[in-house]
């Protein structure tokens, strides 16, 4: 069965058994899908709302993006699990013959490139969800404006786990190229997290 169509306590119960997936990267997938569906929720409970004619469209624009990067993140936290599996097939690979660790290995380092990409993906994707959930903080409906601090503070929490999930999987690519180029862009995502959150919770407390 797809991890996301499993009932919350039986994904929370597969996550808390031997088996190495849902592992981290689809932790950090399902944190930033529900830190996009408070986001979102905050949207719509702004529609048609007294005092806030003047954000309908922006609270519009907010539910249609929030939507789109809580469905995309649905989808990574299967694929993170996935990918886990192609790695684990392609250790499993002959090494026999020179001709079989050859091919061994390039399955090996692509499947650590795909497995780095994925949670790539989810933190980069995460990242986007501090622009909404500071729209909904100061535009939206001011009862719950603390649904929407949330909205940062689970996009925060799911950059910084996707991309541990990254870091590690890059330790075991050989091309040097590659893991520069990500661990520069994560870098730059990085840079500004802290300040953003803190930006957004300041909102309130």
């Amino acid at each position: 069965m797809n991890l996301v169509e499993q009932r919350v306590v039986d994904f929370v119960a597969a996550t808390a058994s031997k088996e190495p997936t849902p592992g981290g990267g689809a932790i950090a997938a399902l944190t930033a899908a529900t830190g996009a569906a408070l986001a979102e929720m905050v949207a719509n409970l702004t529609f048609s709302k007294k005092g806030y004619e003047d954000v309908q469209s922006e609270m519009k624009d907010l539910q249609v993006k929030a939507e789109s990067i809580r469905n995309r993140m649905l989808e990574l936290s299967q694929a993170d699990a996935d990918v886990f599996n192609i790695f684990m097939n392609a250790l499993g690979l002959p090494k026999n013959t020179d001709e079989e660790k050859s091919k061994r290995t390039a399955a090996i380092q692509q499947a650590y490139k795909d497995a780095a990409m994925v949670p790539f993906e989810i933190g980069e994707l995460a990242y986007q969800i501090f622009d909404l959930a500071a729209l909904a903080s100061k535009k939206g409906n001011q009862n719950l404006i603390t649904d929407g601090i949330i909205a940062a503070i689970n996009a925060r929490a799911a950059v910084k786990a996707a991309f541990l999930n990254v870091r590690i999987n890059l330790s075991g690519i050989k091309d040097e190229a590659f893991v520069a180029d990500i661990t520069t862009k994560m870098k730059a995502i990085e840079t500004g997290l802290d300040d953003k959150e803190a930006a957004i919770i300041a909102l309130y407390v």
